[in-house]
């Protein structure tokens, strides 16, 4: 048994539009898909968490002429809201989801759209289910293996839900000793090791401290 970390870089017919929108409004986020329901060749019904506002993210959802079904959450996250889709499979969506339907493989959540284009996501199974499930990975879209670890436990480690940027603040920021009692730095001294402005770190804290504080309470 072996766990996968993947990333997809899809061409622009091969992205879905909200991704595409996404990717273009500096106000976003990246968008986790966090379960997912699909009958295949047919509906995917799924729960996304979108880092962003509900506008203009909602009435651009509403010209994708495949979504079915629009619930967003009536409450709003830190940093965000949920939404509810079901949405008809194109042909585009059909090749990455059957890509995944081996009965030995298990896509482990969350699956994260990020705002530079790519997908990112763990993939748990033998190696030979593996293998054939990135073969049939559909041409326009770019995959590449991240990291292979053995088991299945490394697909849930704690952090896997970071981006690799704030994956890097947060070691920054522990380098430094921001995180120590008492703490032994500052924003702007996490800023200048990652040679950005004080407020672009600040941000990327914030954001890589919501999505871990999420995940501890989603483990209970």
């Amino acid at each position: 048994m072996k766990t996968l970390a993947l990333r997809l870089d899809p061409d622009e017919a091969s992205t879905h539009p909200m991704h595409a929108f996404v990717a273009d409004h500096p106000e976003f986020g990246p968008t986790r898909l966090l379960q997912w329901n699909p009958r295949i060749g047919e509906t995917n019904v799924l729960l996304f968490h979108i880092d962003g506002p509900p506008e203009p993210f909602l009435p651009a959802l509403d010209g994708v002429d495949t979504t079915e079904v629009v619930e967003p959450s009536a409450e709003s996250t830190v940093d965000g809201f949920y939404l509810y889709v079901r949405e008809r499979l194109t042909e585009r969506d059909r090749g990455l989801v059957e890509a995944f339907a081996d009965e030995n493989v298990v896509v482990v959540p969350p699956v994260v759209y990020d705002t530079d284009g790519s997908m990112r996501f763990s993939v748990v199974g033998t190696g030979d289910a593996l293998g054939r499930a990135i073969d049939r990975i559909p041409d326009g879209v770019d995959v590449s293996v991240r990291r292979v670890r053995s088991g299945a436990g490394a697909a849930v480690a704690p952090g896997g839900g970071l981006t690799d940027r704030q994956r890097e603040v947060v070691a920054a920021a522990v380098d430094a000793g921001y995180y120590e009692e008492p703490r032994g730095a500052t924003v702007a001294d996490v800023a200048e090791r990652l040679d950005c402005a004080p407020s672009t770190a600040a941000e990327h804290i914030r954001r890589a401290e919501a999505t871990l504080v999420r995940g501890a309470v989603d483990d209970r």
